[in-house]
């Protein structure tokens, strides 16, 4: 993880007018020197820049190119009630209720991409 000199804010991956992937502080605002460490990670031309749909509130989200897996996310075989068979799904964890109650789980089916949660 690298870190803004100016005000400490986490640096995350975006693309800059040109094209490139150069660190962003999300708290300045501005794009700083330096190169983004990505690994085997790539990033899909359209930047995932909507957030529509983002169960995660806007967090950034990097995709892998060749099938939609969100970096990250842990997997697991499980029943999709879509596919109507077990199928790879992506699970996460959100705190959306109150802090003394049990987190919400989202699921998202590789197969069909369908999402849903789940609540204790």
């Amino acid at each position: 993880m690298n870190f803004c000199e100016d005000c400490d804010g986490l640096l995350q991956p975006k693309k800059d007018g040109n094209g490139n992937v150069r660190p962003f502080c999300m708290d300045c605002g501005e794009f700083k020197d330096g190169e983004v460490s990505s690994g085997s990670i790539a990033i899909p031309n359209d930047a995932r820049e909507d957030v529509e749909n983002d169960p995660e509130g806007g967090k950034m989200l990097i995709l892998e190119e060749t099938d939609n897996r969100t970096v990250g996310r842990a997997s697991k075989e499980m029943y999709c009630g879509n596919c109507k068979s077990n199928q790879e799904v992506e699970y996460w964890e959100i705190q959306t209720r109150s802090a003394d109650e049990s987190p919400t789980r989202f699921f998202k089916c590789l197969n069909c991409e369908k999402q849903w949660r789940e609540y204790d």
